[in-house]
């Protein structure tokens, strides 16, 4: 077993206050410091020893301090009086800059030392007086000191540090942006010529989290770490709505503990639309002047608006996402209240933490969530393990080589590697490129080389036209690119899908044009993705019942620890009712729901005739078309596992699935036996664990998430453009094109990271039975398929969207649309608008003729107008408009058929929808003979098959 390379901190009877210089000690009493906090005492003897450190503990218990006093202390002790910056302090987000920077001015102001903010914000002259003056410490982000460490005008600077502190280590360990960081802190260190201490400060983590955090910042060097849980207790509760519109009822349990709360109260969702969807509905339930919403899309002026207003009081409400998690000083908050499972114990406990604003206050949280049993079931699970303080494992990535090349970049520019073994040097002094092979950062090299980024020659690196260029743009801090999403019925833009979630939905489809996705009260379905536009043209295909937004946690997957313990609960409830009251009534769950799913449970068990097994999974046919493994592997282990079963079937039958972290819900256009997915299980158990992954990594590059990943992984590595935008035809075409390269090699390792447990299939696989078969569908499969987390078309109940709403809303494009018409006999054109030129028979004013052309009022429309107008007075058409001329005619002659039969108006309907020329619009005004509203249909389905297939029509 590996000997662990740090050491916990025993307790010591030194008075930490009087090691710290005597100007630190009068910077304290005159600030109104009365007393050193735990994790202050028994921090600072540690770091003023000089040993890289981690000091571990929640937030509120003064880890800041705790390592800004002994270095401080260390910098006033040695005096040297050398110009340069003496110490570093790096914070992952420019946003808790602004609070650090109050605290740490005011101590520094008392000792005499200088202190300067330094981010992609500063101003030139911020710059400027940065690099003339440098100041003692720097406060910066981790991208901010990358570019930093490798200006040459700069270097000097870091001759004389000797001292780096990383706050909120935690969000960095599972990262490439962890790792590139991890990289500059040891092009740091050789800028600084000299040992320099590193300490890192982190929120609670577990034991294997702190190996990789202290690791992390600490390289492979040995490190201390001072753990303090002894400043926070947690007591988080979860309360569940049953009611049949579930949406509501949970805004209105929300705001009735708001009102029963008497302080502030911070209200997380996992995504931005729904903070502001709930923004909108509690300001109306509590009042405008109540509530104010927070969140990363929001401008830096109206978040810091926010902030204000509820640290001062002016708010009580503050309704964000993660954006709030980090250490943003607000004020007092007196509870949290998280709007459906936060999916990890991690993230409940650091919002959690927010509350309890004195040292020694218990801080408060409530989960409200829905009466889905799974989600109640995740909910308990998770509150309980935040309270016992069971956190799941962070892992850094290992050895990605996007982040190699731009540190190699970095590296050149700066002038600290000459050779790809300078690099190798460099770069495995860093504790997630520990194990990278020579050969490795070789290929890299020559990889840079193709796209010209660097050049290597003769095994010597030099810059190129485009190292510059390409190192400053670069960043491994995911961009989330906004698509506008427009109503293909109405022409409106009806909200934004951010591309992760596009990337969350379509992987599970295989198809970027067949997913479903919940916005603004509706049920819709992505008819064509344009990426060079940033726009999803949708299809409207049902009311949403009492469900909310399908894509709500997508970026957060549930551990696999979680999900064994939900099953195993679950399978205890199937077997012996009172254990299961018991344990759940100790975890603070109800009686209510407690027994809601108790009858789940036994409803479920006569049904099947047995219960739920870790080693013989069931499956139950849940429909024809539907079948539903019942396997608890995590988000992770159970998308590997249905990519494994996929590929293994690939050839009998063609599936797709949706998943939860407890379940998998296969489904087939025609029959779908419950039975070939037995099969395949069994299959599955015969391969070596080798054979497995060869099976689902080839499954993955089919995956429309692998083409989205190679996008971005191909602009950190200089193939593309780090801004262009990049269709998914072509993205299709780069995929072969780069089948085996560096590129093909790193996205693979980043969606296995980020998206795959094979160590949980393997383990399920290895362990299992033969497969049980059961006939459904069972209570616990309808509670599958009502998960808010199963794609719509598998599990929610739709309304069929009336059809008198579509034709409302082809009503309200036409009253916004310009009509420009045209008389085909003597040319004549004007504009009307378009509903209420269909609302009578039209004739030309100038020659009172009804053979009038409706043409749209657009640059083409135009075009063609004044063709015609040219070929009526010369009698030949112009150079290259025939086409059009007969187009004018054909238009004119299908108005005057229908109008003369009363049908004007739908002729224009017709016409006026993209990509619905004259033929098919013929086609469509046949249909209306059909019966009523047949002619609607058929609009909108001519109008859904130009917004999917417009693509290949271009080419």
């Amino acid at each position: 077993m590996e000997r662990e390379s740090w050491s916990k901190v025993a307790e010591t009877s030194l008075d930490p206050a009087g090691m710290l210089h005597p100007l630190v000690r009068k910077a304290l009493r005159e600030l109104g410091y009365t007393s050193l906090l735990p994790v202050q005492e028994k921090a600072i003897p540690v770091v003023l020893s000089g040993r890289n450190t981690l000091i571990v503990a929640p937030t509120g218990s003064g880890k800041t301090e705790a390592a800004l006093l002994p270095v401080m202390s260390m910098i006033l002790e040695r005096g040297d009086g050398r110009r340069g910056v003496k110490a570093v302090y790096v914070t992952p987000l420019r946003a808790l800059n602004r609070d650090i920077e109050w605290r740490m001015r005011k101590l520094a102001e008392q000792t005499g030392l200088s202190l300067y903010v330094r981010h992609g914000d500063s101003t030139q002259s911020v710059r400027r007086r940065f690099q003339r003056e440098p100041p003692d410490i720097v406060v910066t982000t981790p991208e901010s000191l990358n570019l930093m460490v490798a200006t040459p005008q700069l270097r000097r600077l870091w001759r004389t540090v000797r001292h780096v502190i990383v706050d909120e280590v935690h969000e960095l360990i599972d990262s490439k942006r962890g790792a590139e960081f991890s990289v500059t802190l040891e092009r740091l260190a050789l800028a600084a010529g000299s040992r320099v201490q590193r300490i890192g400060l982190s929120a609670t983590l577990s034991k294997a989290s702190i190996t990789e955090a202290g690791k992390l910042i600490s390289g492979m060097a040995p490190f201390s770490v001072v753990e303090d849980r002894s400043a926070k207790r947690y007591d988080v509760g979860v309360s569940v709505v049953w009611d049949e519109d579930k949406w509501t009822a949970a805004i209105k349990r929300i705001a009735e503990i708001i009102r029963e709360t008497r302080g502030q109260v911070l209200v997380f969702t996992n995504t931005r639309s729904t903070a502001e969807m709930l923004g909108a509905e509690l300001a109306r339930l509590l009042g405008e002047d109540k509530v104010a919403v927070h969140h990363g899309s929001l401008s830096r002026r109206i978040r810091e608006e926010a902030e204000k207003e509820f640290k001062t009081g002016r708010k009580q409400v503050l309704v964000a996402t993660s954006s709030m998690e980090l250490g943003i000083d607000v004020g007092a908050i007196d509870l949290v209240i998280q709007f459906m499972s936060p999916r990890q114990v991690l993230a409940m406990v650091q919002r959690t933490g927010r509350s309890g604003h004195r040292f020694g206050d218990t801080s408060r949280g409530i989960i409200v969530t829905i009466g889905n049993i799974y989600e109640v079931m995740e909910s308990t699970v998770i509150a309980y393990r935040a309270v016992k303080g069971s956190l799941e494992d962070l892992k850094a990535p290992r050895r990605s080589l996007d982040v190699l090349a731009h540190q190699m970049t970095g590296m050149v520019i700066e002038g600290t590697a000459e050779t790809v073994e300078d690099v190798y040097m460099i770069a495995s002094s860093a504790y997630p490129f520990h194990d990278l092979s020579l050969e490795e950062a070789e290929r890299v090299a020559v990889h840079l080389d193709s796209v010209r980024v660097l050049r290597y020659r003769d095994g010597r690196l030099s810059q190129s036209g485009r190292s510059r260029s390409y190192f400053y743009r670069v960043s491994m801090i995911p961009d989330d690119t906004s698509y506008r999403v427009v109503d293909v019925v109405t022409g409106e833009t009806v909200g934004e899908l951010g591309e992760r979630f596009i990337e969350a939905e379509v992987m599970r489809l295989g198809d970027e044009r067949k997913f479903r996705f919940i916005l603004s009260g509706r049920v819709w379905e992505a008819l064509d993705i344009d990426v060079e536009a940033g726009k999803v043209t949708a299809k409207p295909i049902g009311l949403v019942e009492g469900s909310v937004p399908s894509w709500e946690g997508e970026l957060i997957p549930v551990d696999y620890k979680v999900a064994r313990e939900v099953c195993g609960l679950l399978s205890l409830g199937m077997v012996d009712r009172e254990a299961f009251q018991r344990i759940m009534r100790s975890r603070g769950l109800d009686e209510e729901s407690t027994r809601r799913i108790l009858d789940v449970l036994a409803e479920t068990g006569k049904t099947w005739g047995l219960h739920l097994s870790a080693v013989k999974p069931v499956v139950e046919q849940a429909r024809s078309e539907a079948v539903i493994l019942y396997t608890c592997l995590g988000s992770k282990g159970n998308y590997a596992l249905a990519l494994l079963i996929s590929n293994i079937l690939e050839n009998r039958v063609k599936t797709e699935f949706s998943y939860i972290p407890y379940a998998i819900v296969f489904t087939s256009p025609g029959r779908l036996p419950a039975r070939l997915i037995a099969e395949a299980l069994i299959e599955a158990k015969r391969l070596s664990p080798a054979e497995r992954r060869m099976r689902v990594y080839s499954s993955l590059r089919k995956t429309t998430i692998y083409l989205i990943r190679l996008l971005h992984v191909s602009r950190r590595l200089g193939v593309i453009d780090p801004d262009s935008r990049v269709p998914f035809d072509k993205l299709r075409r780069l995929r072969e094109a780069l089948q085996g390269s560096v590129v093909d090699e790193e996205t693979l390792r980043e969606v296995v990271f980020d998206k795959l447990d094979m160590d949980a299939v393997d383990a399920m696989l290895d362990d299992m039975e033969e497969p049980v078969l059961v006939e459904g569908p069972s209570r616990l499969a309808e509670e599958v398929l009502d998960n808010p987390y199963i794609k719509k078309d598998a599990g929610v109940n739709l309304k069929a969207l009336a059809l008198e709403q579509i034709i409302k809303g082809l009503m309200k494009r036409m009253e916004r649309k310009t009509l420009l018409l045209q008389c085909v006999i003597c040319g004549h054109t004007w504009t009307d608008n378009a509903a209420s030129a269909s609302s009578r028979m039209l004739r030309c004013p100038k020659c009172r003729s009804a053979v009038v052309a409706p043409l749209p009022d657009t640059e083409w429309g135009r075009e063609t107008a004044e063709a015609y107008k040219k070929y009526i007075k010369t009698g030949r058409p112009p150079r290259g408009m025939r086409k059009r001329i007969d187009e004018v005619r054909e238009r004119g002659s299908l108005y005057l058929a229908y109008a003369s039969q009363g049908m004007g108006r739908k002729v224009i309907e017709a016409l006026m929808m993209p990509g619905i020329g004259v033929e098919r619009a013929k086609r469509v005004l046949m249909a209306d003979a059909r019966g009523p509203n047949e002619f609607y249909k058929a609009l909108v389905k001519a109008m859904e098959d130009y917004a999917s297939n417009r693509k290949y029509w271009r080419k």
